[in-house]
């Protein structure tokens, strides 16, 4: 038989109010673990919400972007490549553009350009790397590079390519209709050397003139290393990479063309367009240059001038108002057979 404790009221009162603050403790727990369960399940379900939201805001985003920038870009090129079937941006639109693909003024100096390329990184991986492997680039490639984005796989092969010997031995492709469209910083050429610089950097001159030579006369030999080393070889380029104007018209004529001299209206200019010319202007500092450039006018449609920029597809793919050029031409040469 076992012998039962007999307890005072006393003691069953207070194992009684032992055992239900147990209880209650016990349940206290279990509710505060079901809260914090709660919560958690709703922090994961409000981070789900949120990277929902900001998946369908960067979609939403990326496709208008998509539609404001590549949609006029796709008409323009078609402008570029076939004259009959040109649709000319409306003027507004043109303005709005051309804002936003403006020269800009070069950085003074190294340590400038790198603060440009450093913030332009943030939301470009590869110019990030250039940035953080800068040390192996000379200060006028980051000074381009910081203000013509365009140039940034030009700027990532130099290191790679800057020694090879680029002796202008091949030809570009023709194509009857169509005034070819060759950059500065095409790595066909652009590393070539150009008086004390490279074509990428100074080249603008002859490039403009191989687009002429290649069109006027339907030949591709006269690519522009071909032109530069002309210009080099006749002394048309001075001690500060300047090409001078004698390359646009007693250069032109040594290579076969006809180069004439235009006076300034658009008059002049379109009815050398109609004749089949092309048009080399000198450009003072404006929209295309902050200091000096050549352009290329390849044609007129609704009262637009298209140009082919050497330093910038993008002011090569809309129309430019008389308006607008007119205070920015320095000198032009209407070139012909």
């Amino acid at each position: 038989m076992y012998e039962y404790e007999e307890l005072s009221e006393e003691e069953l009162r207070r194992r009684r109010a032992a055992a239900r603050r147990r209880k209650l403790a016990a349940r206290e727990r279990r509710r505060k673990k079901r809260r914090r369960q709660a919560i958690f399940r709703c922090s994961v379900l409000l981070l789900i919400v949120i990277l929902l939201i900001t998946g369908i805001v960067k979609m939403i985003t990326g496709i208008r972007k998509h539609f404001h920038r590549d949609t006029p870009t796709e008409k323009s090129t078609e402008q570029m490549t076939d004259s009959t079937t040109e649709e000319p941006t409306t003027e507004a639109a043109v303005l709005d553009t051309m804002e936003n693909m403006i020269a800009k003024e070069l950085p003074k100096d190294r340590d400038a350009a790198l603060s440009a390329l450093k913030l332009q990184g943030e939301n470009d991986s590869d110019i990030q790397n250039i940035y953080e492997n800068a040390a192996v680039y000379p200060d006028k490639i980051l000074q381009n590079l910081a203000i013509n984005s365009e140039m940034k796989q030009f700027v990532t092969d130099y290191p790679s390519k800057i020694n090879i010997v680029f002796d202008g031995n091949f030809t570009v492709d023709v194509t009857k209709d169509e005034v070819p469209l060759f950059l500065q910083y095409d790595e066909r050429w652009g590393y070539a050397d150009y008086g004390n610089s490279i074509i990428a950097i100074s080249g603008c001159g002859p490039t403009c003139l191989s687009m002429a030579y290649t069109y006027i006369k339907q030949d591709g030999s006269m690519n522009p290393v071909k032109v530069a080393d002309f210009s080099m070889e006749k002394g048309y380029i001075g001690e500060n990479n300047d090409t001078s104007w004698a390359l646009m018209n007693e250069g032109a004529r040594i290579l076969g063309l006809t180069s004439e001299e235009l006076a300034l209206s658009e008059e002049n200019m379109t009815a050398a367009l109609s004749d089949g010319k092309v048009i080399i202007c000198s450009m003072s500092p404006g929209d295309f240059t902050r200091n000096g450039h050549f352009i290329l006018i390849r044609g007129y449609e609704n009262g637009l001038f298209y140009v082919n920029d050497p330093y910038s597809k993008a002011r090569s793919q809309i129309g430019w108002d008389y308006e607008r050029l007119n205070t920015q031409i320095s000198n032009m040469w209407a070139i012909g057979k």
